[in-house]
């Protein structure tokens, strides 16, 4: 199972990151060098939109670990959104979500992020 892929969206000061498929190893890792080039860019708010992800081990599950630390060095904000309810009793489970903002729709995550300065 290596169907994983990454799109991106870009809208003024925030980016939207789209995995699709499973999230192993490789694919976490591309994730978070994804997240990694924005941050080194100077952009500090981040959406992970899991509508097309399919699966996520645990080893993508500790990379997502280590986005939410990342973030939090570089004084960001990570949103996740339209999660599936396994993922997120996972997360929830890991303790991801106490350092993350959940969105049930993406555009209730942009809405959440334009108020901030």
């Amino acid at each position: 199972m290596n169907n994983f892929s990454i799109s991106l969206k870009a809208a003024k000061d925030v980016v939207v990151i789209m995995p699709r498929g499973y999230v192993n190893d490789l694919g976490a890792e591309r994730l978070e060098h994804t997240c990694e080039q924005y941050f080194d860019k100077g952009l500090k708010k981040i959406v992970i939109n899991f509508s097309d992800m399919q699966h996520i081990n645990s080893i993508g599950a500790s990379v997502l670990t280590d986005i939410v630390q990342k973030t939090a060095e570089h004084r960001g904000y990570l949103c996740f959104t339209n999660m599936k309810k396994v993922h997120l009793d996972v997360f929830e489970m890991l303790g991801i979500t106490k350092h993350v903002r959940v969105f049930k729709e993406e555009k209730d995550a942009l809405s959440f992020l334009k108020d901030i300065g």
